[in-house]
């Protein structure tokens, strides 16, 4: 039996899917997961998602409440129905023509000395150099046992180099969250596989002794090469196929039925005909989660003789939400917002000004529909029937009388 969830697409400007963040029903948390096959920069603001669904966690919000949020954020599709977990991690491992591309875009097809160092490099490569001696093993005097390591002809160190220098290690293959590819029953590689299996190997050699040896013995090296060969001679051989692409596999054999599609240049989400995100234009509050709302902001200010304090409150508001924002606000500056001089004659008249001005989009907007986010704020009563409004009054009348002595004294 499988466990419904709930998730939302996350892309970056160029239409790049970074990630996914989902919940479970009744899950007491949101999780997050990258896309493996992602750039270095969407690398990096996954990291930065990560941390807004945590802030958003932070202020109370449901998960459920977390992703109808997040879905009104710019590149984030709308909220969508999976049948299980694993259907969203399938998702993750998708992989794209545009990665495909991200990764031959990192050789240099320029530098023709490299291109040739690389072909003479494992055009040399003899029978001494593929059966490569391991050094180490031995027990010292002492008991301790000395790690076996690889002995690399300067053959092999040589091949290494060259691939280096055509730019096929690079950094925008994320190898460790990766599995190495494996050579085909049929012996060839695709071009941005062989970029993926250079990557591996060359920088896994560095965590795992052995890992280039390996690779020289299964023939996965040499077939890296002829590749990356193959693909500098005529670049169309890089065009990825429907049949040969390694995100058929990496699909689940029924995608689901909701998964989201994002239409337009740059979109590259392998799913159509599915509902298009929120239209931006149309913010929910960021209260209550109810639509429609009205971008707007309110203020408060604070005057004690010498000091003073001022507070905003701004973001789409609902009818109902800001309504008692602009209540709440307002009474504040008119109970505390008159005692010093520059907030008698200035700022507390400006903040009650724009506050007034402010409201009148918000009462504006029809009755909001039902929340997403969590319990909508009760307005109360009008700022004319709470007392605390009334302490306006004494500077009002203190300014007033102390206008009527000056021109009575005048007189």
């Amino acid at each position: 039996m499988t466990n419904p969830v709930h998730y939302i697409t996350v892309t970056a400007l160029d239409g790049e899917v970074i990630g996914y963040a989902w919940a479970e029903a009744g899950a007491d948390d949101v999780d997050w997961i990258m896309r493996r096959a992602s750039s270095v920069s969407a690398y990096e603001a996954s990291t930065e998602w990560y941390n807004r669904i945590r802030e958003a966690r932070e202020r109370g919000l449901t998960p459920l409440g977390v992703l109808h949020l997040l879905s009104h954020e710019p590149g984030v599709g709308p909220v969508t129905e999976a049948a299980d977990a694993a259907a969203v991690e399938e998702l993750a491992r998708v992989v794209t023509p545009a990665d495909d591309q991200r990764l031959l875009a990192q050789l240099d097809r320029d530098d023709a000395e490299a291109w040739r160092e690389l072909a003479e490099a494992f055009d040399a490569l003899t029978d001494e150099d593929r059966d490569v001696e391991w050094g180490g093993g031995q027990k010292s005097p002492s008991g301790a046992i000395h790690v076996p390591f690889p002995k690399y002809s300067k053959g092999v160190f040589r091949a290494v180099d060259a691939l280096r220098g055509v730019g096929a290690v690079t950094p925008e293959h994320r190898w460790m969250d990766n599995p190495v590819p494996t050579l085909p029953a049929e012996g060839g590689l695709r071009p941005a596989d062989a970029v993926r299996a250079a990557t591996a190997v060359v920088r896994g050699e560095k965590f795992c002794d052995g890992t280039i040896d390996e690779a020289l013995k299964s023939g996965l090296l040499d077939a890296v090469a002829d590749s990356l060969r193959a693909w500098y001679t005529d670049p169309r051989a890089a065009k990825p196929t429907e049949s040969a692409h390694p995100a058929k596999s990496a699909q689940p054999a029924e995608p689901p039925a909701d998964a989201p599609h994002h239409s337009g240049r740059n979109r590259r989400l392998p799913h159509a005909d599915l509902p298009e995100a929120p239209d931006p234009s149309l913010p929910m509050c960021r209260f209550c989660g109810g639509s429609p709302a009205a971008d707007v902001a309110f203020r408060a200010h604070r005057g004690l003789v010498v000091l003073m304090g001022f507070r905003k409150t701004d973001g789409p508001m609902c009818m109902t939400c800001g309504l008692a924002v602009y209540r709440a606000l307002t009474t504040h500056t008119l109970a505390w917002g008159w005692w010093s001089p520059l907030s008698l004659f200035v700022f507390a008249p400006l903040t009650l000004v724009r506050n007034v001005l402010a409201v009148r989009r918000v009462k504006a907007l029809p009755a909001p529909g039902p929340g997403t986010l969590g319990p909508r704020y009760d307005p109360g009563v009008p700022v004319r029937r709470r007392p605390r409004a009334y302490i306006a009054l004494i500077p009002v009348l203190w300014v007033l009388f102390m206008i009527v002595t000056g021109l009575s004294g005048g007189v």
